[in-house]
C-alpha cells in the first residue's frame, strides 16, 4: 500500500539510519580501509563518516523542497516527467544491485564461517522470505517498529564487546601515523563514502513517511553518527587488536575479532554476538532497500498497492545474485574498481541534479504566487 499517510517517527528514522549505515559494511570496512590505508585505515573511515555527515545534511535538505514527495516524485517535479523517470529508473538499477550484494554477503559469511557446506541457494531463499515476502509486505511501521525494539540490544552488545577487547589493544599497531603520506588514507575515505554513506540516498523514498518533517535533516545526521560510531569504533579495535596486516588478510576481520575475548577462560567463542549484529543491520537495510525500491515502482507505474510485488521481486533478487556474483574475488574487484564511481553518480551527482534545479522550480512557482 503506497499510502503517506503511514507514519513514523523521527526516532525511528534515525534508528533505520544507523542499521542502513551498518549493514553489510560491520563486517567489510575494516578490511578494505586495512588494505588501503594500513595502520590509517582509522582515520580514513573517520573522514568519511564526516563527509557521511555532510551527505545526512544534504538528504535532509533535499527532502525540504516538498517534505511530502518522495526522491522520485521530486525528479519529476523538478526535471519533468520524461527525464525524471530516466533518474528514477537509473537509480531503481542501484536498487537491484545493492539487493543483491546484501543477500551475496549474508549467504557468502554463512556458508563460510558458520554453516559451512550449506547449498547458499538455502540462505538465499531463507533470508528473502523473512526480509521481502514477509517483512517488506508488512510496511514500513512493523519494520521500524521492529528496529525500535532491536536498537538498544544491538548497542549494547556492542559496548560489552568493545569494553573486553580493550584490554587486548596494542597501541604500537597504530604507528607510524601517515607512513604512506596522505593519498591511502583519503582513497579509503573514497571507498567508505560509496558504501555506505553515498547509499542513504534510497532512504529519500522513506522521509514523506516521517511525522515531524521538520526533523528529517537532524534524524539523517544523528542516524549516521550512531552506525559511523559503530564502524569507526570497529575498525580501530581492528587496528589495534589484529594489527594492520591481519585485518588486511582475513576477510572478516571482525568476526576473528571478538574471537579474541576470554572471561576467566570460561566465557569464550562469542564470535557470534557480531555475527547477530550484523544479520539484524542487514536484515533491515535490506527490508529498506526493497521498500523503497516497491514503493519507487508503485509510484512509477501509478500502483496502488506495492505488496503484490513482493514475491516477484524476492525471487528477481534471488536470480540476480546468482547472476551477477560468481565468486567473492569478482565481487571485491567490482566493489575496488567500479562501486564508488557508479555509487556516486547515482547517489549524489543525480540527486544535486535534481536538488539544484528543484530549489529554482520551487522559487520559480513561490514568486508566481
Amino acid at each position: 500500500m503506497n499510502n503517506k499517510s503511514v507514519q513514523i517517527s523521527p526516532w525511528q528514522f534515525t534508528i533505520l539510519t544507523s542499521m542502513f549505515v551498518v549493514g553489510s559494511a560491520v563486517l567489510f570496512i575494516p578490511t578494505i580501509l586495512a588494505s588501503v590505508a594500513k595502520q590509517d585505515a582509522w582515520i580514513s573511515c573517520l573522514i568519511a563518516i564526516i563527509v557521511g555527515v555532510l551527505l545526512a545534511w544534504f538528504y535532509g535538505s533535499f527532502s525540504k523542497i516538498d517534505p511530502n514527495l518522495s526522491y522520485f516524485e521530486l525528479a519529476v517535479f523538478a526535471l519533468g516527467k520524461w527525464v525524471g523517470r530516466c533518474i528514477a529508473l537509473v537509480t531503481l538499477s542501484l536498487h537491484l544491485v545493492l539487493s543483491s550484494f546484501l543477500l551475496w554477503d549474508i549467504g557468502d559469511f554463512l556458508v563460510t564461517q558458520i554453516l559451512v557446506g550449506t547449498p547458499i541457494e538455502v540462505i538465499y531463499y531463507l533470508f528473502i522470505f523473512v526480509t521481502i515476502v514477509y517483512g517488506v509486505r508488512l510496511g514500513i511501521e512493523p519494520i521500524a517498529r521492529s528496529a525500535e525494539i532491536f536498537i538498544p540490544w544491538i548497542f549494547l552488545i556492542f559496548i560489552f564487546i568493545v569494553i573486553f577487547l580493550l584490554p587486548e589493544a596494542e597501541a604500537k599497531n597504530l604507528f607510524p601515523i601517515f607512513e604512506e603520506g596522505v593519498r591511502p588514507i583519503l582513497y579509503g575515505s573514497y571507498y567508505v563514502v560509496g558504501f555506505p554513506f553515498v547509499e542513504m540516498v534510497l532512504l529519500l523514498m522513506i522521509t514523506p513517511h516521517v511525522s515531524d518533517k521538520k526533523k528529517v535533516t537532524s534524524a539523517f545526521i544523528w542516524g549516521v553518527v550512531l552506525g559511523g560510531a559503530i564502524l569507526f569504533s570497529l575498525t580501530l579495535l581492528s587496528i589495534l587488536v589484529l594489527g594492520p596486516d591481519f585485518s588486511t588478510r582475513n576477510e572478516f576481520p571482525i568476526y576473528v575479532l571478538v574471537k579474541k575475548i576470554s572471561i576467566g577462560n570460561f566465557l569464550e567463542r562469542i564470535e557470534v554476538l557480531i555475527a547477530l549484529i550484523w544479520f539484524l543491520s542487514i536484515f533491515f537495510k535490506l527490508a529498506l532497500v526493497s521498500y523503497s525500491f516497491l514503493i519507487g515502482m508503485s509510484q512509477l507505474f501509478n500502483l496502488k498497492d506495492y505488496r503484490p510485488l513482493t514475491f516477484p521481486f524476492g525471487i528477481l533478487v534471488i536470480v540476480l545474485t546468482l547472476i551477477m556474483i560468481p565468486s567473492s574475488i569478482y565481487l571485491k574487484a567490482f566493489s575496488k574498481y567500479a562501486s564508488t564511481p557508479y555509487m556516486i553518480l547515482i547517489g549524489l551527482i543525480l540527486p544535486l541534479v535534481v536538488f539544484i534545479m528543484g530549489k529554482m522550480k520551487k522559487k520559480k512557482s513561490n514568486t508566481m504566487q
